[in-house]
């Protein structure tokens, strides 16, 4: 017999969904929304700061102490202070606001990351307890969300002198070739700073790295509150000596996150090499602040993350370059295990979520992409070949200029 939890979880742009496995054998599932919010319904209520809760999903255990009570569509909030799960009452820590009274639909904002919370109601663990033992297996869309948003952190690209423009220029392609007004993406890095080096293509230094050259404008940076950098020196991919000795240098200076183009992606091409390892910078706080609040942190518990790519990797070698697929990898790996459990070797596939739709074929063999473009940037990283279209069961719909337009945004649930 297991001594410990299985538990998967794929968060999307709507739902969180997770299943898990008890210590006894036993199967288990639980569907959150991924804001993290608890909706629900008031069903009576008695002092100014009491309410009476009929949730979705209902509740066996407290989640809900030390989160924010707000009506449904409304900004007015209150901390709720006690969750009683066996009888619905909810105390707050104020007056009730405006307008929740009997028969209005409320909301809780719980503050933990879904899989958390999908974690705590799936093993019936308060919210102040910590989670059983448990082996953790998580397929989430944070890393391509935050990117489609722009919510990463505030990133300096050190480049080569002379390619300070390479990103905003890239290879001159247009996505609509025929648009009378060209909308590039918002570019990625906060500030580019010029390196003085430069190697050969067949990596032999031809100018030295002049780390001091670039040490006050690094610092300026600091200053600033930029503590994140991507690097990416021409042909790093044949000599990484330049890049090692420059990223030893930013850490010294401050920088805690530093991502070198060498090690990201250490392929010919410049471009796709920075792109890449500035997408790997920008999400990296993010990500690991991400995962390390999943709180599996117990000696024995292990986090994997799915990839792409759609295989796992450990929580400690995972990278935000890997995740612009993690969630679509998912319905990928899960629909050809159906279908080959039913004796079908050739799959289409047509995975809808509430935000976006993706679709894929298997024809006996998984089909993978080695550079794609998420948000208009690029990525040298491998990808089951996946198509996706903005919009999902939850898309706004409306007319625009006599047309009709769905997507991107959603609305929820």
């Amino acid at each position: 017999m297991a001594e410990r939890w299985n538990i998967w979880v794929d968060t999307g742009g709507t739902f969180t969904d997770c299943i898990a496995v008890d210590p006894e054998g036993r199967r288990h599932t639980v569907k959150v929304l991924s804001t993290s919010v608890v909706r629900g319904r008031v069903i009576e209520t008695t002092a100014s700061n009491r309410l009476r809760l009929a949730s979705s999903p209902p509740l066996v255990v407290d989640v809900l102490t030390g989160g924010r009570l707000r009506r449904t569509g409304h900004a007015a909030a209150t901390a709720v202070t006690r969750f009683d799960p066996a009888t619905g009452w909810v105390t707050l820590g104020g007056p009730r606001p405006e307008g929740v009274d009997a028969g209005v639909a409320v909301e809780i904002g719980t503050g933990l990351p879904a899989p958390r919370l999908a974690a705590h109601l799936v093993t019936s663990t308060p919210i102040d307890g910590p989670l059983p033992p448990c082996a953790f297996r998580l397929a989430t869309t944070r890393g391509t969300n935050a990117l489609l948003e722009r919510r990463g952190a505030a990133t300096a690209l050190f480049i080569t002198a002379g390619f300070g423009d390479l990103l905003a220029i890239g290879d001159q392609r247009r996505p609509d070739l025929f648009a009378l007004q060209i909308e590039r993406p918002s570019p990625l890095p906060a500030a580019v700073i010029e390196v003085p080096e430069r190697l050969g293509a067949d990596g032999s230094v031809v100018r030295p790295l002049d780390v001091a050259a670039i040490t006050p404008a690094a610092r300026r940076l600091r200053e600033q509150g930029i503590d994140t950098a991507a690097i990416a020196l021409m042909h790093s991919d044949l000599n990484s000596a330049h890049e090692i000795t420059l990223a030893e240098t930013l850490r010294s200076l401050g920088f805690t996150t530093v991502v070198r183009s060498s090690d990201a992606a250490s392929f010919v091409r410049i471009l796709p090499r920075a792109e890449t390892a500035v997408i790997d910078a920008y999400l990296t706080p993010a990500i690991r602040d991400y995962l390390d609040a999943v709180g599996v942190t117990r000696r024995g518990d292990t986090l994997h993350v799915l990839t792409s790519a759609g295989g796992l990797v450990g929580a400690a070698h995972y990278r935000p370059r890997d995740s612009l697929l993690s969630g679509p990898a998912g319905g990928v790996v899960g629909a050809v295990s159906a279908a080959r459990a039913a004796g079908f070797e050739r799959v289409i596939g047509l995975d809808m979520g509430g935000t976006s739709t993706d679709v894929f074929r298997y024809g006996s063999a998984y089909e993978y992409q080695f550079e794609h473009s998420v948000g208009g940037v690029r990525a040298l990283a491998p990808a089951l070949a996946i198509e996706t279209v903005a919009a999902g069961g939850g898309s706004i719909c409306r007319l625009r200029a006599g047309g009709l337009e769905v997507g991107p945004d959603s609305a929820g649930a």
